[in-house]
């Protein structure tokens, strides 16, 4: 089917054309999710099994079948960089997320299910070698981000507890602090730290875990220190030093600007800002002004 066809279905609502059928039609959308055209690709092909799945055109056995598909996706060259495989193993991840959601509103899937899209879902967060989030011609790659958007969805799965939380953070600690040449750009950071306060909403943690969590990602300094950022650190390392705050700070402002209240919201903003400090105690001091103004008396502003 050509661009005009899929588009003729997005226009008209997504109805199902006449003379087809969604068993007919699903195998090339599964197929087509990593088109390089961002029109046909983004409006046009996910946007119709997004919008099939939560509409409930799918029976069980067809959305089982659609998730084998979809790992199978992810799985596609994965540790590749800089071609266009990227994007049916990222739109696949973001489709996997919305059969998730279905789950989550009306479930089908067996625990062991779940927990089997978890390990799928954590190695490709951890695996993903393209990190590339927009680029001119090719639209939206997103790899992580959309590997957050699926363990987000997964967080609030009635399937997953305490044991599968804990090992979602690990996986989230383990790729922020992954050595990379890529820096994040395009708001990977804060779909990440999104599937922190997801993790939170579920009430399971508890607040004893998070010093441990973030002394994980503390482990970056012990690459390269703060004083080594320009002169003496490997390129990766630095991404990966920076890649680590930034994703911090958009946790940390996430909990505190929203002012949520979950069980443990405390505990993890404290080991936050204990984890910055470690990873960047100079400027995270009433002292660093001393900088600008040798003469300036700290004990007066706080």
């Amino acid at each position: 089917m050509d661009k005009l066809f899929w588009g003729s279905i997005a226009r008209n609502h997504f109805q199902v054309p006449a003379g087809y059928s969604v068993e007919q039609l699903t195998p090339e959308l599964l197929h087509r999710l990593g088109e390089p055209d961002p029109e046909l690709r983004d409006y046009y092909i996910y946007s119709t099994l997004e919008n099939w799945i939560q509409e409930g055109f799918y029976n069980h056995a067809a959305l089982r079948s659609m998730i084998m598909q979809l790992a199978e996706n992810m799985r596609h060259e994965l540790g590749t960089q800089g071609d266009d495989t990227v994007l049916l193993r990222s739109f696949s991840a973001l489709t996997l997320s919305d059969v998730l959601k279905y789950d989550n509103k009306h479930p089908f899937l067996a625990r062991s299910e779940v927990h089997g899209i978890l390990e799928q879902a954590i190695d490709y967060l951890v695996s993903e070698q393209d990190l590339r989030g927009y680029v001119t011609g090719k639209g939206w790659l997103h790899a992580l981000a959309h590997a957050g958007d699926l363990l987000g969805v997964l967080a609030r799965n009635r399937h997953i507890g305490d044991v599968e939380l804990k090992r979602m953070m690990a996986a989230i600690a383990e790729r922020v602090t992954l050595p990379t040449d890529y820096s994040y750009m395009t708001l990977e950071e804060e779909r990440l730290a999104l599937v922190v306060i997801a993790a939170l909403t579920r009430d399971i943690l508890s607040p004893t875990f998070w010093p441990w969590w973030g002394r994980q990602m503390a482990q970056v300094e012990e690459r390269m220190r703060w004083e080594d950022t320009v002169r003496f650190a490997q390129p990766p390392d630095i991404c990966a030093y920076h890649n680590t705050k930034l994703f911090l700070h958009s946790l940390y402002f996430q909990l505190t600007i929203t002012g949520y209240k979950m069980r443990g919201t405390q505990e993890l903003v404290e080991t936050i800002r204990q984890t910055l400090n470690r990873l960047d105690p100079g400027f995270f001091s009433a002292d660093v002004i001393k900088i600008l103004d040798a003469d300036i008396h700290t004990e007066d502003l706080t």
